[in-house]
């Protein structure tokens, strides 16, 4: 074997070992980071903590691994509930499931009150007109539902006695049930709100101006996923607060996540979708025992009127998160 056969062997020789040891780091690295299975339930602005967090890469980037699905409304919560899904974006539904024996719980808000839109009919020409009609809103126990039933309230209307709510299950199909004629009116935000427009309905109510307090959507788990997974939960929201920052700080790159999700590029739809959301989210986002105890007031269950608001919620991951001056920083950019 010759001078140069013998280099050429040690350089490969190296070159495999420096190779291995890279494949059995990068291996490791994989084990051991901490995974969750995250699950969003709706397609609108309201998600944008999500689809940033995934856009940006800024799971990975806080050593979480994780798979991302979309389960609407009930269901995404009913598949936390049975272990299938881990932690995510849903609304009041948490809650109902905790009142039916689930160990859900919400570690962090997301939007602590109603964003939506009555529209309806031209003839509407305010909520008193709605008295003897009908108004639509997606599922029982949505928040198109409570909210629905608040509003009417609110002026002074029974809901299922002076007003008739219908369920359309979808957002898309509770437009349809306003075009056709089969409601008078509904509870829509953007994008929506734009359709609502092209086929002539009108604005009759600024529910967002109401600020009513409500668990529109929080980020949700359960007792046991926080008992099995601190470390991932903490990953999570150091993800979700800087996703937070980057949607208050930098619009086109909120633009551009909310677009690939929604399926868009029309900045109207965009802006609109911004215009309405972004003010909501909540640089810490503490859950409250306020936007708690709205939902107690007005879910069905027995278990309710006895219930305390701060068993539905844990604000101690936030608080640590807080505490270490990692939310702060995210700001002084």
């Amino acid at each position: 074997m010759n001078v140069i056969t013998r280099i050429v062997r040690v350089y490969i020789t190296a070159a495999l070992a420096v190779a291995g040891v890279m494949l059995w780091r990068t291996e490791c690295s994989s084990a051991e980071a901490p995974n969750l299975r995250v699950v969003y339930n709706a397609l609108g602005g309201s998600m944008a903590p999500i689809w940033v967090s995934q856009e940006l890469g800024l799971f990975a980037k806080h050593g979480l691994q994780h798979n991302l699905n979309y389960l609407a409304a009930t269901t995404a919560v009913q598949a936390m509930a049975a272990g299938s899904e881990e932690i995510g974006l849903v609304g009041n539904q948490g809650i109902d499931m905790a009142l039916e024996g689930a160990d859900t719980v919400y570690i962090a808000s997301t939007v602590p009150r109603f964003i939506f839109r009555l529209y309806g009919d031209p003839s509407i020409r305010n909520v008193g007109d709605l008295k003897g009609k009908v108004v639509a809103a997606t599922q029982p126990a949505a928040s198109t539902d409570y909210a629905m039933r608040m509003v009417l309230r609110r002026f002074g209307l029974a809901a299922d006695k002076d007003v008739k709510i219908l369920y359309a299950g979808s957002m898309p199909a509770l437009l349809t049930m306003l075009k056709s004629g089969n409601a008078q009116a509904g509870l829509i935000s953007a994008p929506t709100t734009f359709q609502a427009q092209e086929m002539g309905l009108k604005q009759i109510l600024n529910v967002t101006d109401l600020n009513i307090q409500f668990v529109f959507v929080g980020v949700a788990t359960t007792r046991k996923v926080i008992q099995q997974k601190p470390d991932a939960i903490t990953r999570f929201l150091r993800a979700y607060t800087e996703s937070i920052a980057v949607i208050k700080r930098d619009k086109e790159t909120a633009f551009k996540a909310m677009g690939k999700f929604l399926k868009t590029d029309n900045r109207r739809n965009l802006e609109g979708i911004y215009e309405e959301y972004a003010g909501a989210f909540q640089s810490v986002p503490f859950m409250t025992k306020e936007e708690v105890r709205a939902v107690l007031e007005v879910v069905k269950s027995p278990k309710a009127q006895q219930a305390n608001a701060e068993a539905f919620y844990d604000n101690s991951f936030m608080q640590k998160l807080d505490a270490s001056g990692f939310i702060k920083s995210l700001y002084e950019r």
